[in-house]
């Protein structure tokens, strides 16, 4: 299996960010992504800088809707009109143009210290055609705990790890659930990055540069080839594995994710029978293995959304008792400290 770590959800100075697509791209560079899904706001007008810039395939999709259900979707060949009013139709539309798309932030809460506390939630949410949601995204989270000036400013200025804690815990229920009723939903990390500039005085503060995001929460996609370097080809590679949900995301400020595998494995032949995001039957023998990237880590293992098991050390395996849903999750242990959430895998589909 290949790994490639990326970056979803940026805004371009086609919207309200602050930087072009080439300086995006080299931000991705330096920071060893090799894509990004850059997501400006009802429009597409980067698509035409779509390509391979600096070593990283630069995808450009669109976030639709403005007040509320902001909704990434992704392989557009032209603009969709969203729908505030009627999400599950902007919903539709989007899966009929044969693109992709994902819940962005769905339960943003926003800061009174902050763009005057705006929050741009989901209150209806669809019951089909999605690919996925966003259950950790840096900016929108980030901004939902700054609930007092001691905090930001703590956070902002000196501990910024401290804040972005956990993927909101009303995500982690709302995918479990839509996949406890036997629907295949991605979950993806992102960055919302805009790298907006603020002046005090004479100061002008860039608030989360590129840079910076693009060293956070970060969602790594899983081959079983390497990455072309035909472009149209790589972003065929890109969209599927999106698509299914081979991949997994990785708070990559306590640790970089690279290195982990979550796959299930057949203990008669010894052969990896699946990875996540993909289906198979249940059978007797199977079991889950799971490696961390790092020694200091928690290993648990979810099933239809409740703990299963959980283990100190690199590496799981555990026997499949019976069908479900199962996915991993991977505590960073620092030291000193209590495990921090870190990595995020997509499910193992096992069916009857």
């Amino acid at each position: 299996m290949f790994t490639y770590p990326g970056n979803i959800h940026i805004h371009t100075t086609y919207s309200d960010g602050t930087g072009t697509v080439e300086e995006i791209a080299a931000h991705a560079a330096a920071a060893g992504l090799k894509y990004i899904v850059v997501t400006d706001h009802e429009t597409l007008a980067g698509l035409p800088e779509e390509g391979l810039r600096q070593g990283v395939a630069v995808l450009v999709g669109a976030e639709l809707n403005r007040e509320s259900h902001h909704y990434l979707a992704l392989g557009l060949e032209r603009i969709i009109p969203g729908n505030v009013e009627d999400p599950q139709e902007m919903v539709d539309r989007v899966r009929r143009a044969g693109a992709l798309g994902f819940m962005a932030h769905p339960f943003e809460t926003g800061s009174p210290y902050i763009d005057g506390g705006k929050s741009f939630p989901w209150t209806r949410f669809p019951k089909s055609g999605f690919t996925g949601l966003e259950i950790w995204n840096y900016s929108s989270y980030w901004r939902g705990r700054a609930t007092s000036i001691p905090k930001t400013l703590y956070w902002f200025l000196f501990n910024r790890k401290a804040a972005v804690d956990r993927p909101p815990p009303e995500g982690l229920a709302l995918w479990d659930d839509y996949t406890n009723r036997g629907l295949k939903v991605t979950a993806i990390g992102s960055s919302d990055a805009h790298a907006t500039r603020i002046r005090l005085g004479p100061i002008v503060v860039e608030v989360f540069p590129y840079r910076f995001l693009f060293g956070a929460i970060n969602t790594y996609l899983c081959f079983r080839e390497t990455m072309s370097s035909d472009f149209d080809e790589a972003k065929r590679q890109i969209y599927e594995a999106l698509r299914e949900g081979r991949c997994y995301l990785s708070f990559d400020q306590l640790h970089p994710g690279r290195g982990f595998s979550f796959a299930a494995i057949d203990s008669g032949s010894g052969r990896e029978a699946a990875i996540m995001g993909e289906e198979i039957d249940w059978r007797e023998g199977l079991h889950l293995a799971v490696r961390s990237p790092a020694r200091r880590a928690e290993i648990r293992i979810v099933k239809n959304g409740h703990l299963a098991c959980r283990h100190s050390g690199e590496e799981l395996e555990y026997p499949v008792p019976a069908p479900g849903v199962y996915r991993a999750e991977v505590y960073y242990r620092p030291r000193p400290g209590k495990p921090r959430p870190w990595l995020y895998a997509n499910p193992i589909y096992i069916r009857k």
